[in-house]
């Protein structure tokens, strides 16, 4: 990770603590149906891979399932703990959390029901290598049959076709109990169609009820994006078969102007 004043440079921007509490600042939980129903149907042993702040896992852990979260970001996984340690002791005991690179984490404990990688986060991989190995070693912790939950962005054409320096206000939020608005907008800094790589230049500001802007952030990060069938092969080769593949988290069908593309994947071939 690189600084530069109020700019980062990084593979993945939650390196940086003042950017990983910004972004847990932001309220989304259009999707949490969706894992909370795979995780009843699977058993009660659930990992999540780049669980970031516990955006899906403490709600997993409160519905009553034992939660695996491994992220490689401490800043995440602070507020993560800090968000676990509000609950009972009950609670808490079905919780771990793990710092550990998803390509290459090694956890005693095998044999989950469910995985969830949510929110793209598999974008971060920006090598085709380190896509299969991540998969390979979510399939190595998955007892044969678990499920993995896999949440894609849909690269459509107009994304595609976004020339350098187009801009997309791309959240605004009043996060009341903090008492300031937090705004998101998103710039194309380049994209790369050989490599399948754009980079993007976020704008966080968090702005107080008078309209002073109290902080502002930017962070330049490579996202790599996945088409349909390549994530179809990528998940074959993993020892995965599809269950399912949705444009939206009521499992609505996939189609070209979806902007999810969600997998349900079964495994089904041991892995070594």
């Amino acid at each position: 990770m690189a600084q530069d004043g109020a700019l980062v440079r990084a593979e993945q921007p939650w390196g940086d603590e003042q950017l990983a509490g910004l972004y847990d600042a932001f309220s989304f939980d259009g999707d949490l149906s969706l894992y909370l129903e795979l995780a009843a149907a699977q058993g009660q042993r659930v990992l999540e891979v780049a669980c970031g702040s516990g955006r899906v896992l403490v709600p997993l852990v409160q519905s009553g399932f034992g939660v695996v979260g491994v992220d490689i970001s401490p800043h995440m996984l602070a507020i993560a703990r800090a968000k676990l340690q509000d609950l009972p002791a009950a609670m808490q005991e079905r919780a771990e959390l793990v710092k550990g690179d998803m390509r290459t984490f090694d956890l005693p404990r095998r044999e989950f029901d469910l995985a969830v990688v949510a929110v793209k986060s598999f974008a971060y991989l920006t090598e085709r290598s380190d896509q299969v190995a991540t998969l390979v070693n979510i399939a190595r912790h998955l007892r044969d049959g678990g499920v993995l939950a896999i949440d894609f962005m849909h690269p459509r054409l107009d994304w595609l076709g976004a020339a350098n320096g187009t801009m997309k206000d791309d959240l605004l939020q009043t996060v009341r109990e903090r008492g300031f608005t937090l705004s998101r907008v998103e710039s194309v800094v380049s994209t790369d169609l050989a490599r399948q790589v754009r980079v993007i230049r976020s704008i966080y500001e968090r702005i107080d009820t008078h309209g002073a802007v109290l902080e502002k952030r930017f962070v330049e990060w490579p996202y790599r994006w996945t088409h349909r069938f390549e994530a179809e092969h990528l998940l074959e080769r993993a020892g995965f078969e599809i269950d399912g593949l949705y444009g939206g988290y009521e499992r609505e069908p996939f189609t070209s102007g979806s902007a999810t593309m969600l997998f349900v994947a079964r495994k089904t071939q041991p892995v070594r």
